[in-house]
C-alpha cells in the first residue's frame, strides 16, 4: 500500500512539475518581450496592448487541435494589397505558430500627420528573407536608420477612403518594428540597445498583462482625446474622459486556463483617490444584488448568469471580472430553454422543462443537398418565376432572374440616387447554401440619353465595383442584392438601362470520400484539402478543415443506412492564427459514417444581364386588395365632449417595468371607438415626466424625453380600441424599486383636413402643405417610404392608388421619428402604387390628461 501511495504521489508531483515546465514559459514572457515593453513605454505612451502568441498557440492546440497543414496544401496567396498581417508574414516565410512569441502595440498622442502607433513582433526571424520580401514583393523603399536598414511602405485601404498609411519597418533576428514614420527613428535605438525598463512606469502593467493572453492597458486616460485625429473620435474620447476623472490606469485583459476549461475577462481601474472607487464599487455591488434578487423571482436562470460577474475594490483599484466556464454555459442553456418556453407559451403552446436524453432520437435530413458527380453547364435550366416560392423578375439569364428591387434618396451627401439590384436562382447543382461561388456585379447605369450615371468609387467597403455574394434563401434557393450609388443629381425619371453580370464558379465534377465507423484521427483528403476527424461520440462530431478549404463543399454524418442525419447544432471557428477551421457538430442520431464532398473541377461561368424596365411594377396580378378604410372627418374636443360625457374617456394602465440596458415602462391604452382613431397614423403622445422610487428619490428625463407616439391600427373589440405602449427611461432601475410613474397623455383631434396629392412616386418627388413638406424617400416593388420634414404627427393617413386610380390596400405602416424632427412612414402597398393622397391635419386641437400610476 505504501508503495502504491508513493508511486501515486510521484506521478502527481511529476505531472505538476511537467505542467509548470510546459505552461510557465507560455505565460511568462521572454527577456526580449520585456525589453520591447520598455522600448514602447516612452514618456508619452497612451495605450499598450499585448498578445501572448505562445500561450495563444497552446490554447488553440488544447481547444481546437493543431491544424494539419502541409506546404503543398496551402491556399493560393492573395494579391499583396489584399493580404492581412498574417498573410504578409506567411509570404515572408514566417511561421506564426513557430516563430512568433509576443506581439505588442503602442499608441501615442496624434501628430499633425495623424495617428501615431507602433507594433513590435517578438520572436525568431530570418531577417534577410523578410527584407527581401519588403523590398521585392511589397516595393518598400530602403532608408538607413541608426546603422540599420528600414523600409518605407505606403498602404491604401480599399475599404476606407480616408485610410492611407505610411509605415516604416525594421527587422532584427529577434524582433520586427512596424511604426509610423514620426516615431520610428526614436524607437529603433530603444529596441536595439535593450535598455532597462522603467519599473515605476511598468510596475502596474506587468503583473496583469503577463498573466493574460490578451492585454490592453491605458496609461493616460486624460490624454485619450489626443491619441485620435478624427473629430468624431475626439468627441467620443472626451465623453469617456468626463466619466474617468481621477483615473490613472485602465486595464482590460482576457485570460484562460485549460483545466478546468475557463476564461476570464477583467476590467481594472486605478485611481489616485480610492474613496470614489470604493463608493462606485459599492454602488455596482448593490445594483448586482438588487438585479439578482429581482430576477431570481421572475427569471431565475438569467439571475444565475450574474454569478459569473464579480465586482471588488482593493485600495485604489477597482476590478470587474467576468468568468466564462461550464457553469456559465449551463446557465446560458437554461436561459435559452426559458426563452423558448416563453415563446411557446405566447403562441398558446406548452413546452416541458428541458431534459437532455443520452442520445437524440434519429432524424434524417430530408433537405440535404444531392450532389451531382458531373454537371454540364449547358444542362442548367433557366430561372422559372412560376415555380413555388419563386420571385417575379424582369430579366432571365440562364438560371438567374434579375430585377430592380428598390431606389431611394442618397444616404451620403456626395452621392446620388441609390439602387438595389436583386437576383434570384433556384437550386443549382453543387452550389450549396449560397456559398461564395455565385456573385452579382453591376457594371453600368445609364440614362435614356446614354449618359453614364454610375458613381466611380475607388474605395469603400460596399463600393460599386465590389460584387455581392448570393446567400441561401430556403429550399436551396439563392438570392442576392447589390446596392449601387449614382452620380449626384441623377434623375430617377430618366434612368434607362442597368447592366451587370452574374459570376458562378460551378463545381463541374465532385468527389465524395467516406469513412465508415471512423475513429478520431481519420482523415478524408482530396485535391489539396483535408478533413481530419478529431472526435466522434454517438451523435457528436468534431473535425478540422485545412489546406484548400474552398474545395470542401460539405461534410456530413450518415446513419447505418447511409442517409444524412439532421443537424441539431453546428459551430465553427477559424484557428486563432489562421490556416484552417475547426467544426463542432451535434447530429440527431448515432453517426455510422462521415462523408466529405470535394470539388474536383471548377468552371467559371458568367451571365451578363441588361435591365430596361425600371418601373418596378412587376407582372399584373389577377386580384388585388382594395383599401376600404372609411373616410376621415374633422373632429374636435367639443365634439368629443358631446359624444362622450365623461372627463377622461381614455383609460391608461401601467402594466410592468423591465430592465435591460435601460428601463422599459409598459402601458396599455384603451379608448372608445371615436372617429379617426382606429386608422389614423398618429392620434396622440404618451410622455413620462417623473419616476418616483420607493426610497423617495424622484427621477426626471435628462437629455432625451421619455415619450412615444400613439396609434391604434387595429379594429376595436367590444367597442373598445386597445393599444400596448412602452417608454424607454434613462438608467437601469430595479422594477421593485419603482413606486409610481407620472406624466401626460396627450390626444389630438383634427379640426381641419387637407389633402396633398403626389402624382408620381419616385424618390425626390414632394409636395407641400403650409410649412410641412412630404417627400418620397424610397420606392420598392412592395414598399414606399414617405418623409415628413417636421410635425409628422399631422400626417393622418396615406391613401395609395394604382395607375387606374383604384385604391390599394397597405399594411400598418412603420412610423419612426428622427432626432432632427423628421418623420418616416414606411408603407407596404399590396400592388403597384402609382399615386398617393396624403391626408394632413391643417388645424390640430390637443387635449392633455395628466396621470400618476402606481406600479403594482
Amino acid at each position: 500500500m505504501k508503495r502504491i501511495l508513493l508511486g501515486t504521489l510521484i506521478v502527481v508531483l511529476a505531472g505538476m512539475v511537467g505542467t509548470y515546465i510546459i505552461v510557465r514559459p507560455l505565460v511568462a514572457p521572454a527577456a526580449q518581450t520585456i525589453a520591447a515593453e520598455a522600448a514602447l513605454a516612452t514618456d508619452d505612451l497612451v495605450l499598450l496592448a499585448a498578445v501572448n502568441v505562445r500561450q495563444l498557440v497552446f490554447l488553440e492546440r488544447w481547444f481546437l487541435g493543431t491544424p494539419v497543414i502541409r506546404a503543398a496544401e496551402a491556399q493560393p496567396p492573395h494579391p499583396p494589397a489584399e493580404r492581412s498581417l498574417l498573410e504578409h508574414l506567411a509570404a515572408a516565410r514566417v511561421d506564426a505558430r513557430r516563430d512568433i512569441e509576443h506581439v505588442l502595440y503602442g499608441l501615442y498622442p496624434a501628430s499633425e500627420r495623424g495617428v501615431r502607433h507602433a507594433v513590435v513582433i517578438v520572436g525568431q526571424f530570418d531577417a534577410a528573407a523578410i527584407e527581401r520580401y519588403l523590398a521585392g514583393e511589397l516595393g518598400g523603399v530602403a532608408r538607413p536608420v541608426g546603422g540599420r536598414t528600414a523600409y518605407e511602405l505606403r498602404r491604401v485601404n480599399p475599404d476606407r477612403c480616408d485610410d492611407v498609411t505610411t509605415w516604416m519597418i525594421t527587422v532584427d533576428p529577434r524582433w520586427m518594428l512596424i511604426s509610423d514614420p514620426a516615431g520610428h527613428d526614436a524607437l529603433v535605438p530603444r529596441l536595439s540597445h535593450l535598455e532597462s525598463a522603467d519599473q515605476a512606469k511598468l510596475a502596474w502593467w506587468r503583473p496583469l498583462a503577463h498573466a493574460d493572453v490578451f492585454s490592453v492597458g491605458m496609461w493616460r486616460p486624460r490624454d485619450a482625446d489626443k491619441s485620435v485625429s478624427g473629430p468624431l473620435l475626439k468627441t467620443s474620447a472626451r465623453a469617456m474622459l468626463a466619466q474617468a476623472t481621477g483615473v490613472e490606469h485602465v486595464y482590460l485583459g482576457l485570460g484562460a486556463k485549460t483545466v478546468p476549461p475557463s476564461g476570464r475577462l477583467r476590467l481594472i481601474v486605478d485611481a489616485a483617490d480610492g474613496a470614489p472607487i470604493r463608493q462606485k464599487v459599492n454602488e455596482w455591488q448593490r445594483a448586482l444584488q438588487q438585479s439578482r434578487g429581482s430576477l431570481a423571482r421572475t427569471a431565475p436562470s438569467v439571475a444565475a448568469l450574474l454569478d459569473s460577474v464579480s465586482v471588488k475594490a482593493d485600495a485604489n483599484r477597482q476590478t470587474v471580472e467576468f468568468t466564462v466556464d461550464r457553469t456559465l454555459a449551463s446557465n446560458l442553456e437554461r436561459v435559452v430553454n426559458e426563452m423558448i418556453s416563453f415563446v411557446f407559451a405566447g403562441l398558446g403552446g406548452r413546452r416541458e422543462p428541458a431534459s437532455r436524453p443520452a442520445q437524440q432520437a434519429e432524424r434524417v435530413d430530408t433537405d440535404a443537398t444531392a450532389f451531382v458527380p458531373v454537371v454540364q453547364p449547358s444542362t442548367l435550366g433557366a430561372y422559372d418565376s412560376a415555380a413555388t416560392f419563386a420571385e417575379d423578375v424582369d430579366r432571365v439569364e440562364g438560371p438567374f432572374g434579375v430585377r430592380l428591387g428598390a431606389m431611394r434618396l442618397p444616404s451620403a451627401q456626395d452621392s446620388g440616387l441609390e439602387l438595389d439590384v436583386e437576383a434570384f436562382a433556384g437550386a443549382i447543382p453543387n452550389i450549396t447554401a449560397g456559398g461564395e461561388r455565385a456573385q452579382i456585379s453591376v457594371d453600368s447605369v445609364t440614362s435614356v440619353t446614354g449618359q453614364e450615371l454610375l458613381r466611380v468609387e475607388p474605395c469603400g467597403r460596399q463600393r460599386n465595383a465590389v460584387p455581392t455574394t448570393f446567400t441561401a434563401s430556403g429550399s436551396q434557393r439563392l438570392r442576392a442584392t447589390k446596392a449601387v450609388r449614382l452620380l449626384p443629381g441623377a434623375d430617377p425619371r430618366t434612368l434607362g438601362t442597368i447592366s451587370g453580370h452574374v459570376d458562378v464558379r460551378l463545381p463541374a465534377r465532385v468527389e465524395t470520400v467516406q469513412a465508415a465507423r471512423p475513429a478520431a484521427g481519420a482523415t478524408l483528403t482530396a485535391h489539396g484539402a483535408s478533413v481530419t476527424l478529431t472526435k466522434i461520440d454517438g451523435g457528436e462530431l468534431q473535425y478540422q478543415i485545412t489546406g484548400a478549404r474552398d474545395r470542401v463543399l460539405d461534410v456530413r454524418a450518415l446513419n447505418a443506412a447511409g442517409r444524412p442525419l439532421a443537424t441539431d447544432m453546428k459551430l465553427s471557428s477559424d484557428f486563432f492564427l489562421g490556416d484552417g477551421r475547426a467544426v463542432h457538430a451535434q447530429y440527431a442520431g448515432v453517426i455510422d459514417r462521415v462523408e466529405a464532398v470535394f470539388a474536383v473541377d471548377e468552371q467559371a461561368l458568367r451571365w451578363p444581364f441588361k435591365l430596361t424596365d425600371l418601373s418596378m411594377a412587376g407582372k399584373p396580378s389577377a386580384g388585388r386588395f382594395r383599401d376600404t378604410t372609411p373616410d376621415f372627418r374633422p373632429y374636435g374636443v367639443q365634439a368629443l365632449r358631446r359624444d362622450v360625457r365623461q372627463p377622461n374617456p381614455f383609460e391608461l394602465s401601467l402594466d410592468r417595468a423591465q430592465t435591460f440596458f435601460t428601463t422599459r415602462l409598459e402601458f396599455t391604452l384603451r379608448a372608445p371607438t371615436l372617429p379617426n382613431l382606429e386608422h389614423a397614423f398618429t392620434v396622440g403622445r404618451l410622455a413620462v415626466s417623473r419616476i418616483e422610487l420607493k426610497d423617495g428619490t424622484v427621477l426626471t428625463p435628462t437629455s432625451t424625453p421619455w415619450e412615444t407616439a400613439i396609434r391604434f391600427g387595429a379594429p376595436a373589440k367590444n367597442g373598445v380600441l386597445t393599444r400596448p405602449l412602452y417608454v424607454q427611461a434613462d438608467g437601469k432601475l430595479a422594477p421593485d424599486s419603482i413606486k409610481a410613474v407620472a406624466g401626460t397623455l396627450t390626444m389630438q383631434f383634427p379640426r381641419k383636413l387637407r389633402m396633398l396629392h403626389l402624382d408620381e412616386l419616385v424618390p425626390g418627388a414632394h409636395g407641400e402643405v403650409g410649412d410641412l413638406t412630404i417627400t418620397v424617400a424610397a420606392r420598392g416593388r412592395r414598399s414606399l417610404t414617405l418623409r415628413a420634414s417636421a410635425e409628422g404627427d399631422r400626417v393622418v393617413y396615406v391613401k395609395l392608388t394604382d395607375a387606374d386610380d383604384q385604391p390599394i390596400m397597405s399594411f400598418t405602416p412603420n412610423v419612426t421619428e428622427a432626432p432632427d424632427g423628421a418623420w418616416r412612414f414606411e408603407l407596404s402597398p399590396q400592388g403597384p402604387a402609382a399615386h398617393a393622397d396624403v391626408l394632413i391635419a391643417a388645424d390640430v386641437e390637443r387635449k392633455q390628461y395628466p396621470f400618476r400610476l402606481e406600479l403594482k
